[in-house]
């Protein structure tokens, strides 16, 4: 069983050009202000690069300071989109623990002026003790809610920002 058996994926049309949900979703600062119940816990004085650390704390009151779980991540890649030569931006990251591990990252693919496609996919699993066979079913489940909601309140954050 390889790690992609587990991936799960969620997509969504934008209305704004590629490079400007790129800038959103590639850096870690932004993601709090869409991906609920999730703070930064590490500071980032700049946007991502390639071998960044940083940490996220999920968790139902995480946003005023509670504990919740960290998801520490390094970034493993990140290529801009063009939409002049139809390139696809992407970004990802690798889990290191303590409680998820894994790849994750974003694809956002130009659809033209002011409209691209971002995809969330993830490829995550609990560290210890049960396998990876039992844990990333589980996690992909909870995943999969969590990103519908996520990208739809990015997507709302960006048209306010365009309008």
């Amino acid at each position: 069983m390889t790690g992609k058996d587990h991936r799960v994926a969620v997509g969504r049309e934008l209305p704004v050009d590629a490079s400007v949900a790129f800038a959103w979703v590639a850096d870690p600062r932004t993601h709090p202000r869409f991906i609920p119940l999730t703070r930064m816990a590490t500071p980032a004085l700049r946007g991502p690069d390639v071998g960044d650390r940083f940490a996220m704390v999920s968790g139902p009151l995480a946003r005023r300071g509670a504990p919740g779980f960290v998801d520490r991540m390094v970034v493993e890649s990140l290529d801009r989109p063009s939409a002049a030569t139809g390139r696809v931006g992407s970004t990802s990251v690798r889990k290191l623990g303590p409680v998820l591990l894994g790849d994750a990252g974003f694809d956002v693919e130009p659809l033209g002026p002011g409209r691209c496609r971002v995809v969330w996919w993830e490829d995550a699993y609990l560290a210890g003790p049960l396998p990876r066979r039992v844990t990333a079913p589980l996690v992909g489940l909870a995943l999969r809610g969590m990103m519908h909601v996520s990208l739809r309140r990015l997507a709302e954050r960006l048209e306010r920002r365009s309008a």
